[in-house]
Formats: C-alpha cells, sequence, structure tokens
C-alpha cells in the first residue's frame, strides 16, 4: 500500500500524525453512515464519519463485487476550505488526505487530527471520494462518492456535513 498525503492547512505536523487506521480511543457520540455511490447511481458501500477527542475518522466500507483502488479525503470549516475549481468541481488530487491500494481493499479509514481544528458541535464538510473496480458487468472501473449535498459546480461530486460529536460526559 503506497500512501501520499497532501498538506493543507492543517501544515506539516498535521500530515504527520494523520494515521491510516482508527486510534483505540472512544468513538464520541453518533456516527454519520451515508451511502457510497460508484457512478452516480450505484451502491458501492458506506462512507462512515466519526470522531473520538483527537480525530475525525473517514471510514470507507464496500459491498462485493467493489473493491477500492485509491481513496481522497478532505474534511474544511466550510465548504469553500475543500480544494475545488473555480466554477465549484471538487479536485481530489488536492485533497490533504490520499492513498493508493495494490491489491484493492474493501475498508479503509483516514484520521484526520481535529483537537485543536474543530470543536465539539460544529458542523464541517467532508468530501470522501473513491476510485472503484468492479468486474465490467458489474460497474467496472468507477468514480465515487460519499453521498450528500452537491457541490457548487456542473459534476455530480457531493460532500458530507458533520457535526462533531462531543466526547465524555455532559454534566
Amino acid at each position: 500500500m503506497k500512501i501520499r498525503q497532501f498538506v493543507c492547512s492543517l501544515g506539516v505536523i498535521g500530515a504527520l500524525v494523520a494515521f491510516a487506521a482508527p486510534a483505540s480511543a472512544q468513538v464520541c457520540g453518533t456516527a454519520t453512515t451515508t451511502t457510497l455511490f460508484a457512478g452516480q447511481t450505484i451502491v458501492a458501500g458506506t462512507v462512515t464519519v466519526y470522531n473520538d477527542a483527537s480525530n475525525i475518522y473517514i471510514k470507507y466500507d464496500t459491498s462485493a463485487p467493489w473493491v477500492i483502488s485509491d481513496t481522497h479525503a478532505a474534511v474544511a470549516a466550510t465548504l469553500d476550505g475543500i480544494p475545488q475549481t473555480k466554477a465549484g468541481n471538487p479536485i481530489p488530487g488536492r485533497f490533504a488526505y490520499s492513498a493508493t491500494f495494490d491489491p484493492e481493499v474493501t475498508t479503509y479509514t483516514f484520521a484526520v487530527p481535529s483537537a485543536t481544528v474543530f470543536a465539539a458541535g460544529q458542523v464541517v464538510f467532508v468530501a470522501a471520494h473513491a476510485m472503484l473496480q468492479a468486474p465490467k458487468s458489474a460497474g467496472g472501473s468507477q468514480t465515487g462518492w460519499g453521498f450528500g449535498p452537491d457541490f457548487p459546480g456542473a459534476n455530480w461530486a457531493t460532500y458530507i456535513k458533520y457535526q462533531v460529536q462531543r466526547c465524555g460526559r455532559i454534566e
């Protein structure tokens, strides 16, 4: 597995502490799960967004026969914080988190450091993109997005709104 991480607003430190798998810390609150669509209309799995006290996690899970060859993810406080063209189409190659798989995988999780960037209760914007592979009869090679509202551009790319969950007891 070859992992490439691009540094955006989180800086070099953020890239160095980004993990490819969830930590053993306790998940806070309720996760948000949405459909992972391939080629606009094909259900290829799910994307789940959740957090603990330190990170926001973006977990991709595919359903047979789909597998993942590449993933790209971005998390931002505003939609404008996700790399886009001037026309509003997202640019996955410029997302802060990226991974390539050979052989392909059926599940993958990004850990995005969030403790000093996002506050509990804050709504963040998550772009979860994947390159998905299946036999030609089941859809072949397709672009995939975690389902949510449309980006403002002319393509079918979508994003997920996630409310960062409070950790610990509320008194």
